[in-house]
């Protein structure tokens, strides 16, 4: 969904107020949808001054229209420009006939929204309307450029109301840029294929914020998700690269902390699988962590330090002026560990694999990565 834009007759001196009302609450003169943006006015006044052909004109023109602008910190579509009293009184001064001329110049430029010179002209009147009223209250002309419709409020709204019921008082207490926020994460998972959007931009946002990890625990419950893959593998043989009919060549242990928090075992079967390492980002089969990216989101966003258990019971702390490499690094190698373990104990003895298979850890959001420098046992 597009953005909109709106004329506000207001005290200048409102700007930043009327900039941080993302839900438009303000009592304001407001001209709704008026399709006329800063960069318009630009394109309206260098006709009016004869100067569309002149950029060195154009471009002074630009700066002084300009000269107050901003967007909303967190909500980038949100902007606001405030139109220049002596171009509001310029713009209030036009005369039907230079309406006119000024339209059937717009309309034919490039970039313009107006279709044609009669589209241009109601913009054009509503905008002249707008800054006579302003010039003779002594108030300022604003372009409010308002947020596109929230598609996760959208769907939130949509879906049936005993479930609904179960999030209304969290959504409820959540203000707009975490609002903004929840849409931003809904259309990422909605990019990525998830299959429930919803749920999971419901379950990221109202679950307790983890606070501290114990990869023991984590360990033992991929140990068990390592042991269900293989057996699946056996049953049904589906690498993710390569032929079905061949023998797998590399397993990966696919991890990811910066955008979700998952394991991800993968078979690969092409021959050259250990030479041109590819990621998958996801074989549909992977375990969820994601109290993995709740902890790196701790420490990166919340400015909290996480405290990690470590696989050998030690307890270490990750600061908030850390990067995120030894996170990282705490978790891949406890991956690296478990895979070296499962190869010992003969967790991978009955795959088909080849006689050069190897193993590995890394992810495609991950700077970790660890390939195994001797073959798995077949």
């Amino acid at each position: 969904m597009k953005s909109t834009t709106d004329i506000v007759v207001a005290n200048a001196d409102a700007f930043d107020a009327i900039l941080a009302d993302l839900r438009n609450t303000l009592p304001l003169d407001v001209t709704s949808d008026s399709n006329v943006t800063i960069d318009d006015v630009v394109s309206i006044v260098s006709i009016h001054r004869d100067a569309i052909d002149d950029r060195s004109a154009w471009w002074r023109i630009r700066r002084e229209i300009y000269a107050r602008f901003a967007s909303h910190e967190t909500v980038a579509t949100r902007m606001l420009a405030a139109i220049p009293d002596p171009v509001r009184d310029e713009l209030a001064m036009l005369t039907g006939q230079e309406i006119a001329l000024i339209a059937s110049r717009w309309g034919k430029m490039g970039d313009s929204p107006a279709p044609d010179p009669g589209v241009a002209v109601l913009v054009l009147e509503r905008l002249v309307s707008a800054c006579t009223r302003a010039r003779e209250s002594g108030l300022g002309v604003l372009l409010r450029t308002n947020q596109p419709a929230n598609n996760f409020e959208i769907a939130f709204m949509k879906v049936d109301c005993k479930r609904r019921r179960n999030f209304q008082k969290a959504f409820d207490d959540w203000d707009d840029s975490k609002r903004y926020e929840a849409h931003q994460r809904y259309n990422y998972y909605l990019k990525q294929g998830v299959e429930d959007c919803l749920d999971r931009v419901l379950r990221d946002f109202t679950r307790r914020k983890t606070s501290r990890l114990n990869l023991n625990t984590d360990q033992r419950r991929i140990r068990k998700y390592i042991s269900k893959r293989v057996k699946n593998y056996i049953k049904s043989p589906s690498p993710a690269l390569g032929d079905p009919g061949d023998p797998v060549t590399m397993i990966t242990l696919e991890f990811d902390i910066e955008y979700e928090g998952y394991v991800d075992l993968v078979f690969h079967s092409r021959p050259d699988a250990a030479e041109a390492i590819e990621f998958v980002e996801d074989t549909g089969f992977r375990l969820e962590l994601t109290h993995w990216h709740e902890g790196m989101e701790r420490f990166a966003c919340d400015d909290l330090p996480l405290k990690v258990t470590l696989p050998d019971e030690r307890k270490v702390v990750v600061e908030p002026s850390s990067d995120g490499d030894d996170f990282e690094k705490y978790i891949g190698d406890m991956l690296r560990d478990t895979m070296v373990e499962q190869r010992r104990t003969g967790a991978f003895g009955d795959l088909p694999i080849s006689e050069s298979c190897v193993l590995c850890v890394g992810g495609v959001h991950t700077n970790y990565f660890w390939l195994s420098d001797d073959v798995v046992d077949s």
